[in-house]
C-alpha cells in the first residue's frame, strides 16, 4: 500500500485528474439516459473533425502500444515499454471477457431505427460489442505507464488529455456510449498500476527477456 501511495503521490495531477474525469463522467451518466447522454455529447460533427479523429482513434489501438514499444526500444528504454506491452495485452483480455460475458448493442446497432445522423459509412461498426471499450482502456493503461515513468510531471496532464480524447472519439465514431469509455478507462489504470507494481517488484523478468533478445540477435 505504500508504494501505492508513493506513486500516486509523485503523480498526483495525472490521478487527480483521472478521478475528476470519472466523476464527471458518473453525474453526467446519473442525469442523463444512455442513448440521451451520447447524442448530447455528439451534438456537433464536421468533415474536419471526422477526419481527425477517424485516425487520432488509432492511438488506442494494440498497433500503436505495439508501435510506442519498439519506439521505446530504440531509445533503450525496455522497462516503460515491456510494461506498455503487457498492459495492453492484460486489459484486452479483460475487455474481451466482458464483452463476451454482457453483450450490448453498438450505437448504431441500438440507434438504427432513429434519425440520428452522424454514423460515418465504413467507420462505426454494428453488432453487441460495445461494452466495455478496449481502445480506451489501451489508451488509459499506456498513458499511465507513460506518466510513471516521465521525469516532468506535468506532461502526465497531456497524457492524460490524450487518453481521455481517445475515449470521446469512440463515442464521436458512434462505436461506443459513455459507459462503455468509463469502464474502458476504469481498466486501464488499475492494469497498468498493477503491471508496473509486479514488475517493479520482478525486475529480473525483464532482464530475461532483454538477454534472449540479446541472444538471438
Amino acid at each position: 500500500m505504500q508504494k501505492i501511495r508513493n506513486i500516486i503521490s509523485l503523480n498526483r495531477n495525472f490521478f487527480i485528474g483521472y478521478f475528476l474525469f470519472l466523476t464527471a463522467s458518473i453525474v453526467f451518466l446519473a442525469l442523463h439516459s444512455k442513448v440521451d447522454g451520447f447524442i448530447l455529447l455528439n451534438s456537433y460533427h464536421s468533415h474536419s473533425v471526422d477526419l481527425f479523429f477517424m485516425i487520432y482513434t488509432n492511438v488506442g489501438d494494440g498497433l500503436y502500444s505495439i508501435g510506442l514499444f519498439l519506439l521505446l526500444l530504440w531509445f533503450r528504454k525496455p522497462l516503460p515499454g515491456w510494461e506498455i506491452v503487457f498492459t495492453f495485452l492484460l486489459a484486452g483480455l479483460m475487455v474481451q471477457v466482458l464483452k463476451n460475458i454482457f453483450p450490448m448493442p453498438r450505437p448504431q446497432t441500438l440507434l438504427e431505427n432513429t434519425n440520428y445522423p452522424y454514423f460515418i459509412h465504413g467507420i462505426t461498426n454494428v453488432g453487441n460489442a460495445s461494452f466495455p471499450s478496449g481502445h480506451t482502456a489501451t489508451a488509459f493503461g499506456t498513458v499511465t505507464i507513460l506518466s510513471i515513468f516521465t521525469k516532468n510531471k506535468k506532461i502526465s496532464l497531456l497524457y492524460l488529455l490524450a487518453a481521455i480524447l481517445v475515449g470521446y472519439s469512440r463515442i464521436y465514431l458512434a462505436q461506443h456510449f459513455l459507459q462503455d469509455v468509463l469502464v474502458g478507462a476504469l481498466i486501464g489504470v488499475p492494469v497498468a498500476l498493477m503491471v508496473y507494481f509486479v514488475i517493479d517488484n520482478h525486475p529480473s523478468w525483464i532482464e530475461k527477456l532483454e538477454l534472449k533478445k540479446l541472444d538471438m540477435d
